[in-house]
């Protein structure tokens, strides 16, 4: 597998957002029922694409260690399919597919060929305006951030040779709520 044959560094293969922002038709006679309006964001995505490495500081291919940083480390060979049709946290690939190269060879495996966790978000608020006078509004928010309380994943570890190679340890923040008194003048 070469790189020209997996995924592109910012290649998210499908992506939705939905925005919006609603005044409620609530009856407006009464000053409690007036001024309500509802936003949200709402995103939905596949996961982002990165590239399996041997551990940083190794140098495999006796070319020198990198000195710009990462994307330059030296790569594994693949001798598998490293998808799995079910991946879950504590295997997000197969990481028998991977093999550290012959010492002085430059590893098969293309950069980006493994797809991340995809990524759910749903944000929503719910405003109350309520004019005091002219030009003078307070305003209410109740917003909650994650509000389905999805485990965004974040991406695997890619580095063969770590203990922890082709897990994911870490998560997004879970659900948010927060709430506001803004005076608008």
């Amino acid at each position: 597998m070469r790189g020209d044959r997996g995924l592109s560094n910012f290649d998210i293969r499908h992506r939705f957002t939905l925005s919006y922002s609603y005044d409620l038709p609530l009856p407006a006679k009464k000053i409690l029922l007036r001024g309500w309006q509802t936003n949200g964001v709402w995103t939905f995505q596949t996961g982002r694409p990165f590239t399996v490495t041997l551990l940083p500081g190794v140098d495999n291919s006796n070319t020198g260690l990198p000195s710009i940083g990462f994307g330059v480390v030296d790569r594994p060979n693949v001798v598998g399919n490293p998808n799995l049709s079910h991946p879950a946290p504590d295997r997000w690939f197969d990481t028998s597919a991977f093999l550290t190269p012959p010492f002085g060879a430059f590893g098969n495996a293309g950069r980006n060929i493994l797809a991340g966790p995809g990524f759910s978000s749903v944000n929503i608020s719910l405003i109350k305006n309520t004019m005091i006078r002219e030009g003078l509004t307070l305003q209410f928010r109740a917003e909650i951030f994650n509000l389905l309380d999805r485990a965004n994943f974040n991406l695997p570890d890619s580095f063969l040779g770590s203990p922890s190679f082709g897990r994911i340890l870490s998560a997004g923040t879970p659900r948010r709520t927060q709430f506001g008194l803004k005076l608008l003048f």
